[in-house]
């Protein structure tokens, strides 16, 4: 049944879905680019795109040649929008940890919540000593008990600091937030050890980021406590003051999605100005008898939309729903039907040469996911939904409505499950539970009165509303809070690579994408595909991880991450314990291994190295690996003759040391290769 002729008349017969596979094309582009070990020259990544776009023109109308070039064209694209992104966010990254210095600049963006350490971003910062190195922005971290009043943005502001290098992986194949962190022109993180100073008041003006930190200050004020800090979150997108232990049990109810502004929220607020506008023109017939209220209602929404966006900040998830939020009501103004595949293609395209970066974020996968998913079973659905309400009554219409909810709460977790794995190596059980209750208040209460409060707040009448609003995310935030606390509300899972993620999204692509039966047969060859691979990575766990810090030490041992102290960087040792799918890790009391300035463990019996690892500030033991704690005077050491030794210069910059379940020692700093986002490409042997 399954010949060669069914596959190319099931594809031949599917030609109109073949765009949809076109961002798919420019996506892997971005992504050979990507995971490149070193960083390809501007002519060697522009130059196939110049070849392609010529063949293009030269086979356009031989059939199968011209699909083979326009397959080309997209995957040369998406390497050319790489790397021209690349080349537009050049900044220099620090190589090394340097400090204390003193740090001064312009304090572009301030973020404190509840147990967290605030952080301060500063723009165009001068750094004591570092005349060579001119870093466009640089995080900061500070201690909450000092007083950061000085902290004000738009203002400026000095500090004694010590800077790091942005964190590379915690693991091969984990998520790189050294390069997120590049991209968005912040070349150096770390912590402050004395108080902050101003230098000068902020300003009444500024620019945007200024611009949106005062209204998130302002909307906290209004609001109150915890849910200020959600109601600023879905206003401006700025989630940095949200407490940890409401993102936490928002993310075990599986109701994260809400902090995040995406198509709801913009979706939302467009459909609220569009019907807000709409009615009253229609109830006024010099208008309605005139003009087309529908068709002006749209603009007016579209405009909302796109400041909605903007105030934002243009975050991946928010930029791709208002392109196809304009799209939609771009429909409307001229009489045509929006809701298609067809339309979440555009977007994937702007987005993906707009920010091309933005392809290996959490926000994309799973914003990308979760709308393809939802279009696809809806193009399903849609006959047999609309024969039931035409039929129905009122009560089966309510009954439709809710079984929409639940229908989108199951398609769009099971579409953005692999991302939640690869990413944060947990899924949420009751989140479908969690959604039937949080999303109609969203939809209903939460967003009409954030509308309502932004609209009043020129006025300083946002007081009514933005109370009403706390109360309503308030009710959410309990609602998250009792089933969070529910036996076995998160899984924690061993996260999956790029490999298997990969073959997970073409399975769902290729389901997705096309409309014959054909889909059903390939789809689950790619699954069972990244089934096997992601078994594959998880069945051989590392036995020992070494921070490039020297602090952090953990091998697992028995189903256990067990941790020598001090355990720290601790989102290190947290990121690790995500990765390896495990609640919790195993700090070792200092009393119990520890003597003056030696701390030991057992290596994990496997090949390669055998015995302890001793961690020392100082002198020489036996050993088979010694890690040096940083800041301390040590006399040289000589392990020459052991199977593995790691003293301060091995360390340094190395990120995770690595050993496998098969002996052998990898680095985290070697996997991620010589590109700009990485302080070796910043160091002497930069490639000129």
């Amino acid at each position: 049944m399954f010949t060669l002729k069914y596959w190319r008349d099931s594809l031949i017969a599917d030609r109109a879905r073949w765009f949809l596979w076109f961002p798919v094309g420019i996506a892997s582009g971005v992504g050979v680019y990507l995971s490149l070990g070193r960083e390809p020259g501007l002519a060697a990544s522009l130059l196939p795109l110049a070849v392609v776009a010529g063949g293009l023109a030269l086979v356009w109308r031989i059939g199968p040649a011209r699909v083979l070039a326009l397959a080309l064209l997209a995957v040369t694209l998406g390497l050319a929008a790489a790397k021209l992104a690349t080349e537009r966010a050049m900044v220099p990254v620090l190589a090394a940890r340097v400090g204390p210095v003193e740090v001064s600049g312009l304090v572009l963006e301030f973020e404190s919540g509840p147990g967290q350490r605030p952080r301060a971003v500063f723009a165009a910062p001068e750094v004591a000593g570092l005349d060579d190195v001119n870093l466009d922005r640089l995080r900061l971290s500070f201690d909450p008990d000092m007083d950061l009043s000085p902290l004000a943005p738009g203002g400026r502001a000095a500090v004694s600091a010590i800077l790091l290098p942005p964190p590379g992986p915690a693991l091969p194949g984990a998520p790189d937030h050294g390069r997120t962190l590049w991209f968005e022109g912040i070349g150096a993180v770390g912590y402050a050890v004395k108080p902050p100073r101003a230098l000068a008041p902020a300003p009444d003006g500024g620019g945007l980021a200024i611009w949106r930190q005062r209204i998130a200050a302002r909307v906290e004020r209004a609001v109150g406590g915890a849910e200020g800090a959600v109601a600023a979150a879905l206003l401006v997108g700025i989630r940095g003051a949200v407490p940890e232990e409401v993102e936490e049990r928002w993310r075990a109810a599986g109701i994260s999605h809400i902090l995040s502004i995406s198509g709801l929220h913009i979706g939302l607020a467009a459909g609220i100005v569009l019907f807000g506008l709409r009615f009253p023109m229609a109830l006024v017939p010099a208008l309605s008898l005139r003009l087309p209220a529908k068709k002006w209602a749209a603009a007016a929404a579209l405009l909302a939309a796109g400041g909605y966006t903007l105030v934002a900040g243009m975050d991946v998830p928010a930029l791709r729903s208002f392109v196809m939020t304009a799209v939609v009501l771009l429909a409307v103004m001229t009489d045509r039907l929006a809701i298609t595949m067809r339309l979440v293609a555009i977007a994937a395209v702007a987005v993906l040469l707009l920010r091309p970066e933005s392809l290996v974020s959490p926000g994309f996968g799973m914003s990308f996911a979760s709308v393809t998913g939802l279009v696809a079973g809806y193009e399903v659905l849609r006959a047999p939904f609309g024969r039931w309400r035409a039929a129905g009554g009122p009560v089966s219409r309510l009954a439709l409505v809710v079984a929409g909810i639940l229908i989108s709460s199951v398609i769009a977790t099971i579409a953005t499950a692999p991302f939640a794995i690869a990413h944060f190596g947990r899924l949420s059980v009751y989140g479908l539970l969690a959604n039937l209750v949080a999303v109609p208040a969203t939809a209903f209460a939460i967003m009409p009165l954030l509308v309502l409060g932004a609209i009043a707040m020129p006025f300083g009448l946002e007081a009514l509303p933005f109370h009403l609003l706390g109360r309503v995310i308030g009710f959410v935030d309990g609602i998250a809070a009792a089933i969070a606390d529910m036996p076995g509300a998160v899984l924690a899972i061993p996260a999956m690579g790029q490999g298997p993620l990969v073959c997970f999204v073409l399975g769902g692509l290729w389901l997705c994408l096309w409309r014959r039966p054909i889909r059903f047969v390939a789809a689950p060859l790619f699954l069972a595909l990244g089934f096997g691979l992601w078994w594959a990575e998880t069945a051989s766990p590392p036995r020992l991880l070494i921070h490039e810090e020297g602090r952090a030490v953990a091998a697992f041992d028995g189903g256990r991450l067990v941790v020598l102290p001090p355990a720290g960087p601790g989102f290190v040792v947290d990121q690790w314990r995500e990765r390896l799918g495990l609640r919790e890790a195993t700090v070792l009391a200092r009393a119990d291994v520890c003597r003056n300035s030696e701390c030991r463990m057992v290596i994990p019996p496997g090949p390669g190295p055998a015995g302890e690892i001793a961690v020392v500030g100082k002198g020489w033991i036996p050993c088979v690996a010694v890690v040096v704690l940083p800041r301390m005077r040590l006399r040289p050491l000589n392990c020459r003759d052991m199977p593995a030794a790691f003293d301060r210069d091995r360390l340094r910059g190395a990120g995770t040391i690595i050993l496998s379940a098969d002996g052998i020692w990898t680095d985290v700093a070697a996997a991620r290769g010589l590109r700009p986002w990485t302080p070796a490409w910043w160091r002497d042997e930069r490639p000129q």
